[in-house]
Parts: structure tokens; C-alpha cells; sequence
């Protein structure tokens, strides 16, 4: 299956930033208490594509498997929730693409973070 997220706004780190990542299997955390450690590659307020170490293939045929997020952008801690549109095989993980759950508060604080963290990069460069 091919995906491709068709948004104006995409953001590629240059450095991935890092996350949590728990799964949700028909909404409930399969295991709650120990999140995967994943590194987010690049965002939109509608999608992320991340890679992370973590084993998840028994799962993977799993319809209602999705994936819960915990990352920060800038300063401010975002929870969000995204279905597995497609996994590649990278070095020794994989790669994610998620399509989050459409969420006005989520879109709005992900364009807000991303906004300040870019001035603040913008600045230091500037300083260099």
C-alpha cells in the first residue's frame, strides 16, 4: 500500500526528536507501563513518520492497532494518537508512517510548537 501524505506543511528534522511511543490495540495500551523509545523523523499536523527499534510485528496485522505519541516540539508536551499507514525495515528498526487522529487542539499546538522551535533555530543560526 502507498501513502503519501499530501500537506502543505511538512517539517524534516535535522536532528530526530525523541519520543514515546506506546501501542493501542482497539484503544487500550497493550502494555502501558513500558513505552518504546522512537525517534520522530519529520511532522506534520496530520502525520509523522518515525523510526524506532521497538519489536511490534505480532501486532502489525492487527487492523485496530494504532499508536500513541508523546513528544516534545519545543516546550509544550503533545499526546497524539496515529493509525500505521505503512512500516520499512531500517538498520536495526523500523520506519512508521502514521496518520494522526484529526484533532483541531493536536493540529493547532504541533503548528504552534514547530512555529517557536523554528524561530529559535532561525536565531541561533543567525548567531553563527
Amino acid at each position: 500500500m502507498q501513502f503519501k501524505r499530501k500537506e502543505g506543511f511538512r517539517y524534516v528534522f535535522k536532528e530526530p526528536i525523541k519520543a514515546n511511543v506506546r501501542l493501542l490495540l482497539d484503544g487500550v495500551a497493550i502494555n502501558p507501563h513500558t513505552p518504546y523509545s522512537s525517534e520522530i523523523l519529520d511532522i506534520s499536523p496530520r502525520g509523522v513518520k518515525l523510526f524506532s527499534e521497538a519489536k511490534i510485528g505480532e501486532y502489525l496485522n492487527n487492523l485496530n492497532l494504532q499508536m500513541e505519541l508523546q513528544f516534545v516540539l519545543d516546550v509544550k508536551l503533545i499526546e497524539a494518537i496515529g493509525e500505521i499507514m505503512w512500516v520499512n525495515p531500517y538498520m536495526n528498526g523500523q520506519q512508521y508512517g502514521l496518520s494522526l487522529h484529526a484533532q483541531e487542539d493536536i493540529d493547532k499546538l504541533i503548528i504552534s510548537e514547530m512555529k517557536f522551535r523554528r524561530k529559535k533555530e532561525m536565531l541561533l543560526s543567525k548567531r553563527r
